[in-house]
């Protein structure tokens, strides 16, 4: 048993390996995001196509008969306009896509996203239409045009950007016009030229050998293999194999194969229902209705069966969400929203239960009819009815939705490990885009963008947006954002005298997010000096919550954002919100980072003078000894300056400048922080050249607000008990932190 249980997971592991691998190249990122864009197009027309097919005449019963016309034309259009142009959307994306990806490599030609896009429409054109007239609608639609526009977009795309990267197939355009697009226009000529005259040639080439319509061709190579074959079990799960796997590449595989139901699962249907008529018994197990009722339920792949999953075993409450909008379609076996939403296509975690669960149900289906179970399928019933009932109309017995249930639980069961390993890979995947914002946050590498996160088109950008959302309800509702504190030691006092407010925010999906992150959100959607007042007001409110069980004198911190500092009524807002916590003004530290402040205006050190003559405390962040940091020590209202963490690396010319830092602010009677401390020595060091107050992981990590009260009195002095206790080695305060924390 644990070998079974090892060797599952082991495959789990491939999968998931394979998943990611796949995941990182850009054939397939382009792929996948190009069925995704048309995902709000199919999910509007399959809403359309649902009222369109309404089962039991429900539309008849509910709508005026006069108006039933005009609503069968509007959904008629829906669906037209909708899945009629999902190729070229399918197409135009991956292009766009593909070029960001190119673009983002190094040595490479910046290629324009629109004349890629418009290079391989032009290629697709040449290539699908007909050569003697005829209707281009099939050939953009989502049943029969995704293979070719695949193709297409695929061959075209990668064969332009390859003659765009060759220094023989680029124009010289310096100085040739001041807007870019013309540059990119004219750089774009002969890689354009090239590839369009390689897809007229092709099909010049195809007309000459008698197939001018491509797309037929392909339809006609397709259904060849299945032609003269015997109707029965194995047929039907070679057909439906077959159609899975083109769903899985994106093409709609009963479209794909209709030329085999027309031929064999069709005429099998109207025999049956003939036989019902004749009063006859009907002779066909499989039939059309078959796959249409027991095949695939809830639309190719047995999909319904997935959102079973989805909705009871995922512990994702995003696909949860999803599952249900996906729900009502899928009852009247309606699949698209899911396959494109997710998604399902070119997903290799769930290419085996999408070919897997459909053939399990053939069976059982198959199986219930030979063994007399259930009646053969024999009545008509529209393609949209519900599951379980669609089961009672087409075999006139409750068996029918007994064993479709059974399809949908089996289906499900199938399903379970791959939404599991979805899921997984999903987290791993979340965790790198997470980390990448965090580096874009961090070193910005969009120099001159106006936007460092939200600014990015690919998949950082769709999740910044995301958190972007989320963090302005966030801000709006008073929720999700929180502050941890971490203490600050004054080591002659032998007590705790100050807390610094650190940022914190609890994705609901995604888990912590980098504080550095949060902030650059809030910079690109200019609410930072909201989040700024936001951090102040939890910070001043829960430093009152302390009043009773913490030093009078305990100093809460707070970093201040420079768009905050440079509001002309800063000190106005900082003290409303002062008086509206009730928190004294004497007990509140506001920061001001050096490395982002630069020189504030007049107005700005006017508004932290009148802070100061209120009371509050003013310290400078990420102090250095350049030039920026000695005329803010001359400029600024100064209580405290807080020692960068670069400067805490004990070396000798570290400590040089430490010592002279602490003589300096000495002299101008402002305290020193060192933050960043991390080890004994550090401490040592910096205490022997006068440093006193120290901050940092080797006295405590950032801590929750219920876990301050008891780390404060369980390792700090009271003020009349810290005069008694002015022996006690420095190192000592760090053995009862271990203690108190143990």
């Amino acid at each position: 048993m644990r070998k079974r249980i090892k060797m599952v997971r082991q495959i789990g592991d491939r999968i998931v390996r394979l998943s990611d691998w796949l995941a990182q190249k850009d054939y397939f990122v382009a792929i996948r995001r190009g069925f995704i864009l048309p995902f709000p197009l199919i999910m509007i027309g399959a809403l359309a196509l649902l009222i369109r097919h309404l089962p039991f005449d429900l539309l008849g019963r509910t709508v005026p008969v006069e108006w039933l016309p005009f609503v069968f034309q509007t959904c008629d259009l829906i669906v037209s306009g909708t899945f009629g142009i999902a190729g070229l959307v399918v197409l135009s994306g991956f292009a766009a896509v593909l070029t960001h990806l190119s673009n983002k490599k190094p040595n490479r030609t910046l290629a324009n996203p629109i004349i890629t896009a418009t290079v391989v429409l032009c290629c697709y054109f040449l290539l699908v239409a007909p050569s003697l007239g005829g209707d281009l609608t099939a050939a953009m639609s989502i049943s029969r045009g995704m293979l070719a526009a695949t193709l297409t977009a695929s061959v075209a795309g990668i064969i332009y950007l390859k003659l765009l990267n060759m220094r023989w197939f680029r124009l010289p355009v310096s100085g040739l016009n001041q807007d870019p697009l013309v540059g990119d226009v004219f750089l774009s000529l002969p890689a354009a030229a090239v590839t369009i005259v390689i897809f007229a040639s092709f099909k010049t080439a195809l007309v000459f050998g008698g197939n001018s319509d491509i797309i037929h061709s392909l339809n006609t190579l397709i259904v060849a293999p299945f032609e003269g074959a015997e109707l029965g079990l194995p047929l039907a799960i070679a057909f439906e194999m077959s159609a899975q796997i083109f769903w899985f590449f994106g093409l709609h595989g009963p479209n794909v194969l209709t030329g085999v139901s027309e031929h064999i699962f069709i005429p099998a249907t109207i025999a049956n229902h003939a036989m019902v008529i004749d009063g006859l018994q009907p002779q066909h197990i499989i039939t059309s209705q078959f796959f249409d009722f027991f095949a695939r339920i809830g639309g190719s792949g047995g999909t319904l069966s997935l959102i079973l999953a989805m909705m009871f075993i995922s512990k994702s409450p995003s696909n949860r969400r999803f599952a249900l909008i996906a729900l009502l379609p899928a009852i009247c076996n309606i699949n698209e929203p899911l396959l494109f939403g997710i998604p399902l296509i070119l997903n290799p975690i769930f290419v085996i239960p999408f070919i897997l669960v459909p053939v399990a149900q053939i069976i059982i289906g198959y199986l219930a009819i030979t063994l007399d179970l259930m009646p053969m399928l024999s009545f008509p019933t529209a393609w949209s009815t519900p599951v379980l009932v669609s089961g009672y109309t087409v075999t006139g017995s409750e068996a029918g939705s007994i064993v479709q249930l059974v399809c949908l639980v089996a289906g499900a069961f199938i399903y379970y490990p791959f939404v599991r390993l979805s899921e997984q890979l999903s987290t791993r995947r979340n965790r790198q885009v997470l980390n990448n914002l965090l580096q874009s946050s961090i070193h910005n590498p969009m120099k001159g963008h106006p936007m460092r996160l939200i600014g990015q088109f690919d998949e950082e950008g769709r999740m910044a947006h995301s958190l972007a959302d989320l963090l302005q309800r966030c801000l709006k509702t008073k929720t999700g954002l929180f502050l941890e504190y971490q203490p600050q030691v004054d080591i002659q006092k032998k007590r705790v005298v100050g807390v610094e407010g650190l940022l914190r925010w609890n994705h609901p999906h995604f888990g912590r997010i980098a504080p550095p992150i949060t902030v650059a959100l809030a910079e690109d959607l200019g609410i930072v000096d909201q989040l700024g007042y936001r951090v102040l007001e939890i910070a001043c409110k829960q430093r009152v919550e302390w009043s009773e069980h913490l030093p009078a004198d305990l100093l809460v911190s707070v970093n201040v954002a420079p768009r905050q500092l440079a509001e002309r009524d800063f000190d106005v807002r900082v003290l409303e919100i002062l008086e509206e916590t009730g928190l004294s003004p004497k007990l509140l530290e506001l920061e001001i980072t050096e490395s982002t402040a630069l020189l504030p205006e007049m107005h700005s050190i006017d508004s932290l003078i009148r802070l100061r003559n209120a009371g509050v405390k003013i310290a400078l962040d990420d102090f250095g000894m350049g030039f920026t940091s000695l005329h803010y020590l001359r400029l600024l209202p100064l209580d405290v300056v807080k020692i960068d963490r670069s400067l805490t690396i004990a070396n000798s010319v570290n400590e040089q400048i430490v010592k002279s830092i602490q003589d300096l602010t000495a002299s101008l009677n402002i305290k020193t922080i060192v933050e960043g401390v991390e080890k004994d020595e550090q401490v040592q060091t910096f205490a022997a050249h006068g440093c006193t107050v120290f901050q940092g992981y080797l006295f405590s990590h950032p801590l929750a607000a219920s876990e301050i009260v008891p780390f404060v009195n369980g390792i700090g002095f009271s003020a009349s008990e810290a005069e008694t206790a002015q022996d006690l080695p420095p190192l000592d305060l760090v053995a009862e932190r271990d203690r108190v924390s143990a």
